[in-house]
């Protein structure tokens, strides 16, 4: 059985634009993934929905889920923070 969990409101400067983002996310791990979705907020901006899925390569990914899904989300804040 799994059960949803969740990080808590935490912000992340981006390194080369200095721009800081906000986000929380709550994650799920299921058989063979962990699904991950967050909501992201950078200054009075529109919050933003972000989501993703990591896949289960090892069992002890279990046990790093939340850094990963961490990861995962400030990957996806840089490639957008990078797109602007």
């Amino acid at each position: 059985m799994t059960s949803i969990q969740h990080i808590a409101e935490t912000t992340h400067e981006h390194a080369t634009s200095a721009k800081v983002y906000v986000y929380e996310a709550d994650y799920e791990l299921e058989e063979t993934s962990i699904a991950w979705q967050a909501q992201v907020r950078q200054g009075d901006r529109p919050p933003r929905e972000i989501s993703g899925s990591i896949p289960m390569t090892s069992p002890a990914l279990a046990t790093l889920a939340q850094q990963a899904v961490r990861d995962a989300i400030l990957k996806e804040i840089d490639k957008f923070d990078e797109s602007q």
